[in-house]
């Protein structure tokens, strides 16, 4: 080399490599790039002086050092082209070297570092799997048990854990470990060969745990990590993550097995290693977050809130060190958040729910599509909104929730342990949105996702008990609701596994302890059996014990063992047992205090306990204390509509039960509630008839009044509201009315869509959240319009002088059953209400009779028997319930032979046919022969009704439309369908028929909008589960017309609707204040008047009804036509019936709705 650095052209080849050397020296105690690339620069010159009669070893020295000047350019410049002349002279120096060559070993090396350097550069696949070959070349050319074996070993193990990470192939990740394992038992100790490939080691065994959670690896992954440590005493640079990956692993496995010494010992280990990490050190947020898990992990354990605030203090500290654009400032987010949820469920305090939120969603924000931890942190987000859902329940948030563990649980396919908590967290969140909403899909899913959970956990699995009980845990709320005995069997079957899987000290084994108590409590409803009930209650006094005070489980435990006492109680008559479980509900009342997701639980336990004790005779009980704890649970906004309806119900029973001033509040809180819930069961359908009986106690039957009209038929009742006219606001706020017309019919449209009650129906938590979305801004609308002048009352309780409307053609009689007294409340236009008695109508009198008659016009009978049955029912019905009405409509109100009159039914009383009662003796008349009877399922439908659309009148009479189809493909075919058109088309030739091949839904919706008149010939089909789906049978069965359909389209021509169908005015028994079905359905689509049918019509008797029926019609010519004269024209049909002395089923089976 001459002074100027540049290389002499005429040096031989020893020089050159003198040059090489001289210059690399320089370069690498100066880190010059000129001085590196002059040392390339004679490795160039040197390598074709090489001489053939030179040692060939020189040249495979000069290529290799050559090769390395290279890789060391690349990484200072980034100049691939080094990269790839640096390949290209290894494999030229390799094929220079025989198996076996020393400078064959260090060839593959180079190789190996030019490929994996090419790879993290690039990130081309086919380089790491060059270096992984050239590296497996290296270590068959190691010796056997050599420390040099050891690193190839080391290196060959590491970048296998590489390729894993890039592809997830679990072989890679076992040959991995494989490699490792023999680096390891050929290095000595204290070698730095054997320490790295511990370090690699520890790292590829925790991944294989998170993929196949295998306990055995981890515990040979921490007595690697405890080797580790000896190795890096105090004073090692290496001391620090010693302490810091022992801490991990052991917080791993206390998180796999629960034992309290394994995070004992990884909290001492971390706060030890934060000691070693000052402020300004990189490793310091880590050390911090691992600390704070720790501690949160110890709080679950010992319930002591200094853990937990630590643990969050920890979390902090570390945030204030992680730079936004650090990568892991996602995972102390996301553990922070966690820590806050925690705090909230001890404190109540709903800025933690907030602030924790808002963390899981920035931690979101970093962690897109893509991540590898973006399962983690859906789960989070979705758990922490299902904590607010549970305390504020808004339905908005666990939609959320269900949306994003849907999502979460899509990210972790079959395969990944990750799987088994996303099934679960999944199938949990669904159980909470059925404890609110009552809708068995969410619970049928949530059971399917712990079934599908249970198979991933063979018996030998370390999760199996968490599944055992999970699954058993859905079955018993499955079985409250549906109570099929199997759910429960099964229950069983899965706990008394659980429990010799998990014995004393197992952290599932409370749990386990607490789901089979609670299931023999529930066998033992059912058996009677007191071992059964013994069993249940001494599990729930172990489990009492396994909680001791300050433990986070204590209030339900003692909830738990106080509810079964009270059974035990109820059974065995031990005034002791209810004693002890005042006492222990008591106890867990101050562990809930106000702002306590479960305070309403404990205050409804409590009063319940105290309510027994007050029926029992005890004078050691202030029956106001229970009525006050009742009523705070029932206003309490953050528990479930459910629960706090069941708490009003019992005020409501305590409160009359002492005659006490509040019952009228009971009732109308619980009525509130049933609104809201919108639940139709049958343990919630007699508030409104029980409210209303209380009201006729005090004389008030205005009020009664009142109460039934909002409490009954719920739904329609809902969807008027969204209907209602706006004309008044609109002149006071045009923008406000065109917001609330505009969202008020898309919630029509979407009430319509869910009113069914289907089981096993499910909307997409999209559209869920959406519509409660609307109903929210709905409801926040109407407080706006309300706080305009003359609007304070804008859909509120409609008063009783504007239902009084209802009474303008003729009374309207109210029948109420009620288990506390039943009566008739005839309503006048301009008169008070009047009141009658009525006490032979009890509820278990009306039901037998409404079963005696489905079941008699159900069962193909003799007509004699039939009509012997019949009649006796229809007398019934008389004497109870009709004639003592009828009296005072002919005594006291002088109303006049063959006037109209009009009944609500409530209860069981609505599948009774009160039109056709009477006492059935010769010389006496029945009520068909007094007056003119319609029905109609509120008086808001009756007004309604009356104010309608009155079409056009023409010459040819109004605009009539008759759907004409005998049967659809596969159904019974009804021959006198031709017969009933020829009929009408007599009378009324204008009338447009729709039948045959052309009777389809659109061709019958479309005339339906054109038409005033309506008549369905055909078959119709009530179906009690789907009442919106009751339907007409078309030309075929996939082209049937529907209730929902027709309530959809918006008919503003429809005026009469005569349905010659079978059980278009029945409906369901489960929920009889619906009156969800053809007949009320027509009416609510503003069809004024309605004829139906009770159940099933003869064909024949279809000619006959529309023969006098449109002749009396049309008696005063077709433009005089009237469909106000539609009860007297079905009378006349009625009529020819009973003169064609038809069974007595046949013609009481006609009514009429509406005006």
């Amino acid at each position: 080399m001459n002074n100027s650095g540049k290389v002499d052209p005429f040096v031989s080849f020893d020089g050159a490599v003198e040059a090489f050397h001289a210059s690399w020296t320089r370069y690498q105690r100066s880190r010059d790039l000129m001085d590196l690339s002059v040392s390339i620069a004679c490795a160039e010159v040197a390598i074709p002086r090489f001489q053939p009669q030179s040692p060939p070893s020189s040249l495979q020295s000069m290529l290799n050092n050559l090769g390395i000047a290279l890789v060391t350019r690349f990484l200072r410049t980034n100049q691939t082209s080094d990269l790839e002349y640096c390949i290209r002279l290894q494999r030229s120096a390799l094929s220079l070297s025989p198996n076996g060559h020393p400078h064959a070993f260090k060839t593959l090396n180079i190789l190996n570092t030019a490929f994996m350097t090419r790879f993290l550069h690039g990130g081309h696949k086919v380089d790491l799997d060059n270096s992984i070959d050239y590296l497996r070349e290296s270590v068959f050319l190691s010796p056997i048990a050599d420390t040099v074996r050891a690193e190839a070993l080391t290196k060959l193990g590491a970048t296998l854990d590489i390729r894993y990470q890039q592809s997830n192939a679990l072989v890679d990740l076992n040959e991995s470990i494989e490699h490792l394992h023999e680096s390891i038992r050929i290095c000595p100790h204290n070698h730095a060969v054997r320490s790295d490939a511990l370090g690699r080691l520890i790292e590829a065994l925790r991944a294989r745990f998170r993929r196949m959670d295998k306990l055995a690896g981890l515990d040979e992954c921490i007595d690697f990590c405890r080797e580790t440590l000896l190795s890096r005493p105090p004073g090692n640079p290496g001391h620090a993550k010693a302490l810091y990956d022992l801490g991990n692993i052991l917080q791993t496995r206390f998180e796999r097995m629960g034992q309290r010494v394994d995070v004992d010992e990884c909290i001492e280990l971390q706060e030890d290693c934060l000691q070693l990490r000052s402020p300004g050190d990189p490793d310091r947020p880590n050390t911090l977050n691992s600390l704070g898990v720790a501690l949160r992990f110890r709080y679950q354990v010992n319930g002591k809130a200094t853990d937990l605030e630590n643990s969050i203090t920890s979390y902090r500290d570390a945030l204030q060190l992680l730079a936004n654009d650090r990568a892991d400032r996602s995972m102390t987010l996301d553990n922070l958040g966690d820590a806050l949820r925690l705090r909230f469920q001890l404190t109540g305090d709903r800025a933690n729910i907030e602030e924790c939120i808002d963390l899981h969603q920035e931690c979101l924000q970093l962690r897109l599509v893509g991540h590898p931890y973006r399962s983690s942190t859906l789960t989070n987000l979705g758990a922490a909104l299902q904590r607010r859902f549970e305390r504020w329940g808004q339905m908005e948030d666990v939609n959320i929730s269900i949306k994003l563990h849907r999502e979460a649980l899509s990210l972790l396919p079959v395969g990944d342990c990750r799987r088994l908590a996303a099934l679960v967290n999944l199938s949990n969140v669904l159980r909470a949105r059925f404890v609110h909403k009552a809708e068995m899909a969410d619970l049928s899913e949530s059971v399917e996702l712990l079934r599908e959970a249970l198979l991933l956990c063979p018996p030998d699995h370390i999760d199996r008990s968490a599944a055992l009980n999970n699954l058993s845990e859905s079955l018993q709320i499955r079985y409250r609701r549906v109570r099929d005995v199997a759910d429960l069997d099964e229950c069983l079957k899965l706990l008394r596994e659980a429990l010799t899987i998990c014995p004393l000290g197992h952290h599932d084994h409370s749990t386990a302890l607490e789901n089979l108590a609670a299931v023999l409590c529930l066998r033992f409803e059912t058996s009677r059996r007191l071992p059964e009930l013994n069993e249940s209650i001494g599990y729930y006094r172990e489990c009492l014990t396994l909680h001791p005070t300050g433990n986070p489980g204590r209030s339900t435990a003692l909830t738990n063992l106080g509810a079964g006492l009270q059974i035990q109680y109820q059974v065995m008559n031990k005034t002791a047992a209810l004693k002890e479980s005042i006492r222990l509900h008591r106890e867990s009342l101050l562990l809930r205090p106000v702002g306590h997701p479960a305070r309403c639980q404990a205050l409804f336990y409590l009063a319940v306990a105290l309510q027994m004790l007050f029926q029992a005779g005890s004078n050691e009980v202030d029956v106001e204390e229970c009525i006050q704890m009742y009523k705070e649970a029932a206003g309490l906004e953050n528990a479930s509509l459910h629960n706090r309806l069941l708490a009003s119900c019992r005020w409501i029973v305590a409160a009359r039960e002492c005659a006490s001033r509040s019952l009228g509040d009971a009732y109308t809180s619980s009525l509130d509630l049933l609104d809201r819930l919108m639940l139709v069961a049958a343990s919630n359908r007699t508030i409104a008839v029980d409210a209303a009986s209380y009201a006729i106690e005090k004389r008030d039957f205005q009020k009664a009044v009142e109460l039934l009209e909002r409490g009954r038929a719920l739904l329609f009742t809902q969807l008027e509201n969204y209907r209602k006219p706006l004309d008044g606001v609109e002149a006071v706020d045009k923008e406000l009315a065109g917001r609330f017309r505009a969202l008020s019919a898309v919630i029509a449209d979407a009430a319509l869509s869910t009113g069914d009650r289907q089981v096993g129906n499910r909307n997409s938590e999209d559209t869920v959240a959406k519509r409660q979305k609307q109903v929210d801004e709905w409801t926040q609308m109407l407080k706006e319009i309300r706080q305009l002048d003359g609007f304070e009352d804008f859909l509120r309780i409609t008063p009783f002088v504007k239902l009084q409307r209802a009474a303008k053609d003729g009374p309207v009689i109210l029948v109420n059953i009620s288990q506390y007294g039943s009566h008739g409340i005839i309503i006048q236009r301009t008169r008070q209400p009047l009141c009658v008695s009525l006490p032979g109508a009890t509820p278990s009198i009306m039901n037998e009779l409404a079963n005696l008659l489905i079941q008699t016009t159900t069962d193909r009978l003799e007509e004699h028997e039939s009509n012997r049955i019949l009649q006796g029912a229809l007398q019934q019905i008389w004497y109870k319930i009709v004639e003592p009405i009828v009296l005072e409509l002919e005594n006291t109100l002088k109303l006049p032979r063959w006037s109209r009159i009009w009944w609500i039914p409530t209860s069981f009383a609505w599948s009774l046919p009160l039109h056709a009662s009477g006492p059935y003796f010769p010389g006496e008349r029945n009520l068909p022969d007094r007056y003119i009877s319609s029905y109609t399922p509120t008086l808001s439908g009756l007004i309604h009704a009356r104010a309608g659309h009155r079409p056009t009148k023409t010459a040819s009479g109004p605009r009539m439309l008759v759907v004409a189809q005998p049967g659809a493909e596969g159904e019974t075919q009804l021959p006198s369908v031709y017969e009933e058109v020829d009929v009408i088309l007599r009378i009324a030739p204008q009338a447009n028929v729709v039948g045959g091949e052309g009777c389809t839904r659109d061709a019958v919706l479309s005339s339906l909008e054109k038409t005033a008149w309506t008549h369905f010939s055909c078959h119709g089909h009530q179906n009690s589960k789907q009442p919106f789906k009751s339907h007409f049978s078309l030309r075929t069965r996939d082209t049937s017309l529907n209730l929902l359909d027709i309530m959809r389209a918006g008919l503003p021509q429809a005026e009469l609707a005569v349905l010659s169908a079978c059980h278009s005015a029945g409906g369901d028994k489960s929920t009889p204040d619906e009156a969800i079905h053809l007949t009320a359905g027509m009416m609510f689509a503003g069809f004024r008047s309605v004829v139906g049918t009770m159940w099933a019509m003869a064909d024949e008797d279809g000619p006959v009804i529309a023969q006098e029926f449109y002749k009396y019609m049309f008696r005063h010519g077709l433009e005089a036509a009237n469909c106000r004269d539609a009860a007297k024209a079905l009378d006349r049909g009625v009529r020819k019936l009973r003169k064609l002395s038809v069974p007595l089923e046949r013609w009481i089976n006609f009514v009429h709705y509406g005006i």
